[in-house]
């Protein structure tokens, strides 16, 4: 009876905790909708793949015409959106229901579910509620997620979409029912078909499938004869994904941007190239200029990615304050491996996000970065809230600030 009882009353606590983040998120994103044109209910302008979705539902799988304001990869004399596709396969339940796809609400609502598995991860590590809450708010809306979260722009609906996944796919994975297994190498496929290079965080999702199996005295054979169907679902995925560039672009490896006008063979620069990695990793730590005493936030390719979202600076903070316990994890090796994997794999490519503010593909990283934080957050010996607080405050108000900023035209 008292196991029922205390059940019922983490199960409220929850609840609870869940509720306050889903408010504190709207609050912050309120605040956004009430100083540019964004609104809950409003459709993207740069609506891609909304127009890919219902093309799909016509039996077509090229847009019919150009759009010149997109980016529009050009092949065999047809048009096709040039990013992955599981974004498009989300909103086609809302391409029949809708003649106006209220894609924004559908992104919001991607990213709050997103919030909520960050809240999980840490409440599966610490069962404290508190600790939960906030940060999955300095996840969200404490880091330059916020900037993409509330815009469903071809660009930022699939970070929206891949963040969520990830974040989802640590959780599965991490969660002591094998059951759950599955889910997780389902979920991380999702975030490739959104985001390719978040395969990156595979080895992470794989240790943590076999630290499962050893707590629960499973041995890896027997996981293997007994599990081996969980690979049939990212197969799955897998295979939709090279069917549909096969069919488009006769490579099943190809989504499109290497057919974009600026990529094409023989025009401008290549898409990834090994010349980009230094000046774009100078990018990633370059503070804001300062001109006649007022501070000049870039407009393109972004700035250092600890200013605009500070969870990288918690932690940091957190593994050095708990460094002879956390020196021993596998799980924060792999954190800290996989983090620098994939900075330097986003810094070959030839821009780091075009237009934005802030550094919008650092948020790929964080679903991982907040799981290590949630596995060293008993091995502290000092109370860092005073030091975490303030820095989800500032990664707030500079990520409100400047999206309303970008969005009014304030940066050069």
């Amino acid at each position: 009876m008292n196991k029922l009882h205390d059940y019922a009353l983490n199960k409220k606590s929850e609840i609870l905790g869940i509720l306050t983040l889903v408010l504190c998120m709207l609050a912050a994103y309120s605040v956004l909708w009430a100083f540019t044109d964004l609104s809950l209910f409003s459709q993207a302008t740069y609506n891609s793949y909304v127009l890919q979705a219902r093309r799909w539902l016509q039996g077509y799988l090229d847009l019919g015409q150009n759009y010149s304001y997109l980016e529009i990869a050009e092949y065999g004399g047809k048009y096709f959106i040039s990013f992955p596709p599981i974004p498009s396969v989300i909103l086609l339940p809302f391409c029949l229901l809708f003649d106006k796809v209220p894609d924004n609400f559908v992104v919001t609502t991607i990213g709050i579910i997103g919030a909520v598995y960050a809240y999980k991860i840490v409440y599966e590590k610490t069962e404290s509620n508190a600790a939960s809450v906030f940060f999955a708010l300095f996840a969200t809306i404490g880091s330059n997620f916020i900037h993409v979260a509330v815009n469903a722009g071809v660009w930022y609906f699939a970070q929206v979409a891949a963040f969520t996944f990830t974040m989802m796919s640590i959780y599965y994975a991490m969660t002591k029912k094998v059951k759950c297994g599955w889910a997780s190498m389902f979920l991380l496929s999702l975030a490739f078909g959104c985001r390719p290079l978040q395969i990156v965080y595979l080895p992470l999702i794989a240790w943590l499938l076999f630290k499962k199996f050893d707590e629960n005295s499973i041995k890896p054979i027997d996981a293997a004869k007994k599990y081996w169907w969980w690979i049939l679902p990212p197969l799955a995925v897998g295979i939709f994904l090279m069917v549909l560039n096969y069919l488009r672009f006769d490579n099943v490896f190809e989504f499109g941007h290497n057919y974009l006008p600026e990529f094409r063979q023989g025009v401008g620069e290549p898409q990834f190239s090994a010349s980009y990695l230094l000046p774009n990793l100078k990018r990633m730590f370059d503070l804001p200029e300062i001109k006649d005493g007022i501070v000049q936030f870039p407009r393109f390719n972004g700035c250092a990615l600890w200013l605009i979202s500070p969870i990288f600076m918690a932690f940091v903070l957190c593994y050095l304050c708990g460094i002879k316990k956390n020196v021993k994890s596998v799980e924060l090796w792999l954190v800290i491996a996989l983090f620098f994997a994939h900075m330097l794999l986003l810094c070959v490519h030839r821009t780091l996000g075009g237009s934005q503010f802030g550094n919008r593909y650092t948020v790929d990283m964080i679903p991982s970065v907040l799981f290590g934080i949630a596995c060293m957050l008993k091995n502290s010996k000092y109370n860092l809230s005073l030091l975490y607080l303030p820095m989800f405050f500032w990664g707030m108000g500079i990520n409100i600030v400047g999206t309303v900023g970008y969005f009014l035209g304030w940066f050069e």
